[in-house]
Parts: C-alpha cells; structure tokens; sequence
C-alpha cells in the first residue's frame, strides 16, 4: 500500500514535471490523491495513518529535489495534500452526515406539523363523542378532552396564549400572584418538555416563550409586573429541574435494568445535562434584552434573577451536574469504553498538546507580525507617494 502510494505520487509528479504543470495547487492535488487512497485501504489506527503521512510527504519532497522544485511554496503543497488526503474520506463521511441530518430536521418539521393536525382532529373527535351522552358523561368527556388539550398545549401552538389569559386571571384575584404564576408557568413548561426527549435548546426556547408570555400578559394588565417576572422565572426553573430529576432516575434505571444500552443517547443526554443551566440563563439574558417589549419593571426582576442564580450556586448546574455523572456511570458499568466519548478524548489531547499549542502560538504571532509590519511598510510607501 505504501510503495504503490509512494510510486503514485513520484510517477505523477514526474509527469507534471515534463508537461510544465508543476504548480503548488497540482503539487497538493497529486499528493493528496495518492494518499486519500491508501488512507481509504488502510486499517484503523493512529500508528498507520502517521506513517502514510511521512511516506508521502518524504517522498513528494525527495522527487522535488531531485526535479529542482523544492521551494517554501511547493513543500507547503505537498504537506497539505497528504494532510488533506487522510482527512478526505472522513470529511466526505461528515458532509454526507450533515446532508441527512438537515433532512432529518425537515422531516422532523413537517412530522410535527401532521402530529398537531391529528392531534386537533382526535380531541375534536372525542369532544363532539361528547354529545351522545346525558350531562354528567358529557361533562366527565369534556373535562378529560381540555386536560389533554392543556398538556398538549404547546404542541397545538396554544401555551403561550394559555399562559398569558391565566396570568392576567390570576392578576385580577390579585391574591399570591408570584406563587401561582409561578405554577402555571412550572405546569406549562413541564407539559412542553415532557412531549420530547432532554435537549438543552429546546428548554432553552420553551423557557423563555413562558416567561415572555407571563410578563407580557402583566404588562398588559398593567399591574404586578414583578412579582409576575419572578414568578415565571421560578416556575421555570423548577420544570427544568424536574426534567433533570427525571434524566437523572431514567440512567439510574438502565443501570438497573436489563434495559437496552444505546451509549449515543447516553452520551447525548450527558452533553445536554451540561449545557443546560447555561442553556437557562441564556434563555434569561434574552428575555432581559426584549428592549422594546419589556418594562423596566419587569427586565430589573429578570437582570436581578439572573444575578441571584450567578451569585450563589444555581440549582440547575448543581442538579445537571450531579445527573450528568449518573450518565457517565451508567456509560462506564455498561462499558468501561463507552464512558469516554470524543469530548472527553479532547480535553485529554488538548492537556498533552502544551508543547504544540506554545509552537501554533508563536507561529501565530510570527503571522501577525508580518501582516502588521506589511501594514507599516505600505504606509510608508504610500506618505512617500504622496509627497512625490
């Protein structure tokens, strides 16, 4: 595998040679070629991969001298294509991914759009069920039907005008304001929540149009504005932290169960266990910036909120914190290999790569100086233009 790469690319390179194509942009496509096929052939493993690249390089550089091209500039090409050609066949892998991912999420968008439809059509159905029967019957039908209705508020695309017509209700009794907003807000998020899998930005979104939808039913009113921003907030967060509860009891019971093991969703749900409380208090900063929507009643209530929960330990990241560890250890009781996914490969190399980051670093710097002192020097020249 080598040789026939190392033949490649001598035997190409000679041919560029005789026909006056040796330019860096051929240089780079000859190598890469070549080693994007023996990468392609070759067995998994670092090992493997490390050697292909100095094969190459060493031989591409070798015909160079030989031909008289070497040069900063054909080098450079040659590294670059065997570099890119061991990428090539995994970067083709991800684009093709990325490809099937975006139709996945536009497929996701018109399954949930048919599920609403048949959802409003199945309620619809067994509401007008309740006609056939005497009072208590059809009040026992309509009664479960808007239960249903509530939980599936948000997927009927009704949670936020629910919200807001129990909010201002709520502010007309004008009794324990804060603590009942604080429920119905809970009650609407957890609905919401609970009709998907854990997903950091997903809470994110649903949280905020809870909140939003609670403070400006308060402005609307015209009253209680902060004890309604308040309100919302902690029901909020008392639903993202039951789904955390929830995420953390859900890996306690793969670990005891003989329950099916699928470490892409284990690892899945433990990146978005650590997102979340970032994911929350990005989702307060957005609702504290609705400039031209909020009061400055209700964005000071916001902004004080989000520095409670920076101030002292936000339950949030203690709660995802201690879930997400329950994830890791059902990752590694199920196996020990499993329970070290690419991130944590990362941070790992990334402690190893001190001596290469100062080398990128200094580099860096090296091209920044350059640039800057290109920058110089064409000003001079330019003052020394105009004086002429």
């Amino acid at each position: 595998m080598l040789e026939t790469m190392k033949k490649e690319i001598v035997e190409h390179l000679e041919k560029a040679k005789e026909t006056g194509k040796m330019s860096a942009e051929e240089i780079e496509r000859i190598v890469e070629d070549a080693v994007a096929k023996a990468a392609q052939s070759a067995k998994e493993g670092a090992v493997e991969i490390n050697t292909i690249a100095k094969e190459a390089v060493s031989a591409a550089v070798k015909e160079l001298e030989a031909a008289g091209y070497e040069s900063k500039e054909t080098v450079e090409a040659a590294v670059r294509g065997a570099v890119e050609g061991v990428q090539k066949s995994t970067k083709e892998a991800m684009q093709t991914v990325e490809k099937e991912m975006l139709q996945a999420k536009y497929r996701l968008e018109q399954e949930k759009a048919e599920l609403s439809a048949k959802l409003k059509d199945a309620l619809e159905g067994a509401k007008e069920a309740a006609n056939e029967f005497a009072d208590e019957g059809k009040a026992h039908i309509e009664e479960a039907v808007n239960e249903l209705k509530l939980k599936s508020a948000e997927m009927l695309g009704l949670m936020e005008a629910t919200i807001k017509q129990s909010v201002k209700t709520v502010i007309e009794e004008g009794e324990e304001v804060e603590q009942k907003v604080s429920r119905i807000t809970q009650e609407a998020v957890e609905n919401a929540l609970s009709e998907a899998r854990l997903n950091a930005q997903r809470i994110k979104e649903v949280s905020e149009a809870a909140i939003v939808s609670a403070i400006e039913a308060a402005q609307e009113a015209g009253e209680k504005v902060e004890e309604t921003a308040k309100g919302a907030i902690e029901g909020a967060q008392k639903a993202v932290l039951a789904k955390i509860e929830e995420a953390k009891a859900e890996m306690k019971k793969v670990q005891e169960d003989a329950k099916e093991f699928v470490e892409e969703d284990i690892l899945q749900t433990k990146e978005d266990l650590e997102a979340i409380n970032a994911a929350f208090m990005e989702a307060l900063e957005e609702v504290s910036q609705k400039a031209d929507e909020l009061s400055d009643t209700a964005r000071e209530a916001v902004q004080q909120k989000i520095d409670e929960m920076r101030a002292k330990a936000s339950q949030i990241r203690e709660k995802a914190k201690e879930a997400a560890e329950e994830a890791l250890e059902t990752l590694k009781q199920k196996g020990e290999e499993a329970a070290y996914g690419a991130k944590e490969k990362a941070k790992e190399a990334l402690d190893e790569a001190k001596e290469e980051i100062e080398e990128l670093a200094q580099r860096m710097l090296k091209i920044a100086k350059g640039a800057l002192s290109g920058m110089v020097e064409g000003a001079k020249n330019a003052m020394k233009e105009e004086e002429k």
